[in-house]
């Protein structure tokens, strides 16, 4: 897995592409961000492809109190910026190799902010300095008659 992979059209695809993604994430996150920790969020238009990477660098420490308010001005934008659109969240992080507790509490987090602005939560993925993997993708929301 490498930036270096990717193919020359990858941004006229979907972020999401199984393809294309980990390598995508390869090449947004600096390894800076992997040894620092960091949140990524990528905002993307309505055909899935990248608008604009942002970044959010130093996470204060464990116990986070309020991940809901790091993804909140991101949704906003896509939801009044960028209609039909969506946003890949990205946890980038030195330590373990495998999802840990704290990786779930940003992915809920960004799928409750999505879900309350009515914007799509594309993806979410983990970054370290070793590995890159992909989270499970959410279970879509049932709506009632």
């Amino acid at each position: 897995m490498s930036f270096e992979q990717l193919p020359r059209d990858w941004s006229r695809r979907s972020v999401v592409d199984d393809e294309i993604f980990l390598d995508l994430v390869d090449l947004v996150v600096l390894e800076r961000d992997r040894q620092a920790g960091a949140l990524y969020v990528l905002l993307c238009g309505p055909t899935e492809r990248l608008v604009q990477p942002c970044v959010v660098g130093e996470l204060p420490p464990e116990p986070v109190p309020d991940r809901h308010g790091a993804f909140e001005p991101f949704a906003e934008a896509v939801r009044t910026n960028i209609p039909g659109g969506g946003l890949v969240a990205i946890i980038a992080r030195p330590g373990r190799l495998d999802t840990t507790d704290t990786d779930r509490a940003w992915h809920e987090a960004a799928l409750a902010v999505c879900r309350r602005r009515g914007i799509r939560l594309l993806a979410a993925s983990v970054a370290t300095p070793e590995r890159i993997w992909r989270l499970p993708d959410p279970l879509p929301t049932r709506v009632s008659a």
